[in-house]
């Protein structure tokens, strides 16, 4: 009989991230945090983080109201997070494109604005299971997670200036430092009592 895990699962689906920055700065150029969800006590649908601080855009955009304002409360809020700030929020048609292997691309259009992040996979999946990087002690995630330091993002047909770097907020969970451009596949977390 296989291990069970106690606790509940409070979100299913895919994580998509990509933060930008030019060389020697400290803050993005451009920055994409999207869950495409499957499961959630807000319902299923996408919510993207946008932020683009050239064209003044900084946008939560949703296919689902009810679950953009269940992420941000559950994902985002008190938790350090770069989007964890009062922003607008717009309906918005979210498709994906590409191959899932080599390059995977989201499309958002929203409020008369269209931006395109797109990953070019070049490793293999990093397996994680155990604590959330937040460092919540009574969370634990399972991912498939795609790091790489190839992307791009565009803003209205714009490529936006700047380019991957490597943060330290997986230390604690999977061990080193890792690109800022991430994907989260058969993301699950779980809370557990206690």
């Amino acid at each position: 009989m296989a291990d069970t895990v106690p606790g509940n699962v409070q979100w299913s689906g895919e994580h998509w991230i990509n933060y930008l920055r030019r060389p020697g700065e400290e803050t993005d150029s451009g920055s994409f945090s999207m869950y495409h969800t499957r499961y959630s006590q807000g319902g299923t649908g996408t919510v993207a983080f946008v932020d683009v601080p050239a064209a003044d855009f900084a946008t939560i955009c949703t296919d689902n109201r009810e679950l953009a304002a269940w992420t941000f409360d559950n994902m985002i809020k008190g938790r350090g997070n770069l989007f964890d700030r009062e922003l607008p929020v717009v309906d918005a048609a979210i498709t994906f494109s590409g191959d899932i292997h080599t390059n995977p691309s989201w499309t958002v259009q929203a409020d008369g604005h269209t931006i395109v992040s797109t990953w070019n996979v070049t490793e293999p999946a990093t397996i994680h299971w155990g604590p959330a990087p937040s460092g919540q002690k009574n969370l634990q995630i399972f991912s498939l997670l795609y790091f790489t330091y190839e992307t791009s993002l565009t803003y209205n047909g714009v490529p936006i200036d700047g380019e991957s770097y490597t943060r330290d907020i997986w230390r604690a969970s999977i061990g080193g430092n890792r690109s800022s451009c991430v994907f989260a596949l058969a993301e699950t977390l779980i809370v557990q009592d206690g």
